[in-house]
């Protein structure tokens, strides 16, 4: 299970720069035991996706930035439904 968001950047001139982001649920350990939430950045990189934490892309809109997180959701869909889902054997006499 992922969640979406979108992380708004305002600059000192009131520029807005929008970055789509994804978040996994992580079990976090410490004096306590929580769920947490691990957030990274979606880039596009030649019409694929990737995420990472230590580089971001923005955009001028929030628009550009909620299609860059549907077209990711929908590579999501598209690569789950290329996973094996069983695998069965034929004995050949």
């Amino acid at each position: 299970m992922s969640f979406y968001r979108i992380k708004i950047e305002e600059k000192n001139n009131g520029e807005k720069r929008y970055i789509p982001q994804v978040g996994t649920p992580k079990l976090r350990t410490g004096r306590t035991i929580w769920l947490g939430t691990n957030w990274e950045n979606i880039l596009t990189d030649c019409n694929r996706y990737i995420t990472l934490n230590s580089m971001s892309e923005s955009y001028n809109t929030e628009q550009e930035a909620l299609n860059v997180i549907e077209g990711f959701k929908k590579s999501i869909l598209e690569e789950d439904g290329k996973k094996v889902k069983s695998t069965t054997y034929k004995t050949i006499d």
